[in-house]
């Protein structure tokens, strides 16, 4: 199991505000309208109960997206379905939406947001990522690759009120990118 000394925690805590915060910014300045965040949260898990908590999220559509360089994981986003036509008729989308409006959907708010998280995280920590193309997926579909015995998560939540549009982005990085993110941190807390 990956192991983060409270400081640690605290830390990667910080840095993931910030890029969270630039996340909630590109899409606010998209839909021109407000959108809140959570304070993200860390912590560590197994696949088994990454898996667990996903299926568990029954009320929403899922996309992936993942990325390699010295880092590597997956970032996974969830759009609440009950929020979906409201922040479609933001971005011009024909309504009723059908299932490939939805996807589409759902895959361009993953981009906008996956690549302003990864990006603002990667830029701080000096270290390099390169996503892939988002993709739409059903949880039970869920496949990791045998690296990931443990998954550090960092997890926050999107909120647009008055339209009760929500979307959690979880992004999983596997154990061996956990050391090479531990080395800036360190070394930002010894500075």
């Amino acid at each position: 199991m990956i192991n983060l000394s409270e400081d640690e925690r605290d830390a990667l805590q910080e840095i993931m505000n910030i890029s969270m915060g630039q996340a909630a910014n590109a899409m606010a300045r998209l839909i021109q309208t407000k959108v809140t965040l959570s304070v993200p949260a860390i912590r560590t898990m197994t696949p088994q109960d990454f898996q667990a908590m996903i299926h568990g999220m029954s009320n929403s559509w899922f996309a992936r997206q993942s990325f390699l360089g010295a880092l590597r994981g997956e970032v996974i986003t969830s759009i609440q379905k009950n929020g979906c036509e409201a922040i479609a008729e933001l971005m011009d989308f024909e309504l009723p939406l059908d299932l490939s409006a939805t996807e589409e959907l759902v895959l361009e708010v993953t981009n906008i947001l996956s690549a302003a998280c990864l990006h603002g995280f990667t830029s701080q920590l000096e270290l390099s990522a390169q996503l892939a193309m988002p993709a739409f997926y059903y949880p039970g579909k869920i496949t990791q690759g045998a690296d990931w015995s443990s998954i550090l998560l960092m997890d926050v939540d999107f909120r647009i009120e008055q339209m009760q549009f929500d979307t959690r982005v979880l992004i999983g990085l596997s154990e061996g990118s956990t050391d090479q993110l531990l080395i800036p941190i360190r070394a930002l807390l010894e500075s």
